[in-house]
């Protein structure tokens, strides 16, 4: 059984930092209300502007979640949003919410910012509304890969056929996407258009690529050939085959490189990894991490994959592994082969990391594994003739019907970009005994 979760969305808007007032009564509860001033107005109104989005019936919506959910939209003619106001009565004062504001124009999203955390408390409550550019979603099977815009996945349109078994990719602030063209040995953009969808694939970058990444300060897309980071064409002077890690991970911001690599195993074959930053400009290493032991629940050989996100670097573990039972005797197993013992793996977590220290946030998720499954389970007695099995077992760490809604079964990447969210498609599967 396979499972796909993605969270994602894109709305087109200008970066910028607005206050809402939300009036709550005294006592138990409250009333929650979020009016829209000139300014804010003004920046949905831009962000209008920016998509070529003709004048016509606007609606905005605010919704509430977290502890406490509620969620209201109205409908403004040619964009007149300043005054509009959201009232939400009989909020418990003491739950901490999220507000969610977005903005949609013929049907389109066009503005999105949410205010974060907030825990409700008697009296005013001033929250501020972060709001950036958000791209469609990308998708892909064994064949084809394609990109969606946000809530309307069956409209999604097709970048390219899939030449290679994982895609390499990456996303700029603006929502284009940069793709890597195996049959072609060379990395295409593909921009996203005003009314959300994106062009055909164009902009030549030539030359292999293992990794991709992009830096929106310098606006400079970067590849990484295995060992060596390549801007324009050119080496930047890195090359991480004299450094002695096997690099798996590679995020760029602000002229500084980030690289997660592999620097060995443990005694169980479980990697072993530290995260390195290099100055770009001048070729030279920064700060390298404490060695990172990854859970042995990931087994050896997980994949990876890094992005810098809103001040931040955040990165992706993944493991999704079926092994095949064999029961063979004595001298007669081969390479490969068990004496009746499958492991088989369908999990996966995200890491937080400050970039400045390269230090694990333990206080995102558990321990610092946000979304990692410490189920396992065991299956025996399983009897199979056709593999030579007689009361074989199974092993399988993943998800059960205990935690299905708070692990990860096998996150593939992340797919979109979208202020204070991350985007991640995760395609994996379950097992059960029949």
């Amino acid at each position: 059984m396979k499972k796909l979760f993605v969270l994602l969305g894109f709305f087109c808007a200008l970066c910028f930092v607005a206050c809402s007032n939300f009036q709550l009564a005294g006592g138990d509860m409250g009333v929650v209300s979020l009016s829209i001033g000139d300014n804010l107005a003004r920046e949905i109104r831009s962000a209008a502007a920016s998509r070529n989005v003709a004048d016509g019936t606007y609606t905005l919506t605010a919704s509430i979640r977290g502890e406490y959910s509620d969620s209201q939209t109205v409908a403004v003619a040619n964009g007149n949003y300043s005054g509009v106001t959201f009232t939400f009565e009989d909020v418990p004062v003491g739950k901490n919410i999220i507000l969610d504001l977005t903005a949609k124009a013929d049907g389109n999203y066009i503005w999105y910012g949410n205010s974060g955390k907030h825990m409700v408390v008697s009296g005013i409550n001033n929250l501020n509304v972060a709001v950036g550019r958000v791209s469609g979603v990308l998708l892909w099977n064994n064949s084809s890969v394609k990109i969606a815009p946000y809530g309307n996945y069956e409209s999604k349109t097709s970048l390219l056929t899939k030449e290679s078994p994982y895609p390499v990719w990456c996303f700029d602030n603006a929502g284009n996407i940069y793709w890597y063209v195996e049959g072609e040995n060379a990395v295409k953009r593909s921009k996203l258009q005003a009314d959300g969808t994106y062009s055909a694939l164009g902009d030549d970058y030539p030359g292999s690529s293992v990794f991709l990444a992009y830096d929106n300060i310098t606006d400079s897309l970067y590849k990484m050939t295995g060992t060596e980071i390549i801007k324009a064409g050119e080496s930047t002077g890195i090359n991480l085959s004299e450094e002695g890690i096997s690099p798996v991970a590679f995020a760029v911001h602000d002229n500084i490189a980030y690289i997660v690599g592999e620097v060995g195993e443990n005694d169980d074959g479980i990697p072993q990894i530290v995260i390195r930053n290099y100055n770009l400009g001048t070729s030279s290493l920064l700060k390298e991490s404490s060695m990172y032991q990854l859970p042995t629940s990931f087994g050896t050989n997980p994949s990876y994959q890094m992005i810098y996100h809103e001040g931040a670097l955040y990165l992706l573990l993944s493991r999704v592994s079926v092994d095949s039972m064999y029961q063979v005797e004595g001298a007669d197993m081969a390479l490969g082969q068990s004496d009746g013992l499958a492991e088989n793996y369908s999990l996966g977590a995200v890491l937080k990391i400050n970039p400045d220290t390269l230090a694990l946030d333990t206080r995102f998720g558990a321990n610092g594994y946000l979304g990692l499954s410490s189920s396992k389970t065991s299956f025996s007695g399983i009897t199979e003739t056709g593999f030579n099995v007689t009361n074989g077992t199974v092993e399988y760490s993943g998800p059960d019907s205990s935690n299905d809604s708070s692990v990860f079964y096998g996150p593939q990447g992340f797919v979109a970009i979208m202020p204070k969210k991350l985007v991640i498609a995760d395609a994996g599967f379950t097992m059960s005994k029949d």
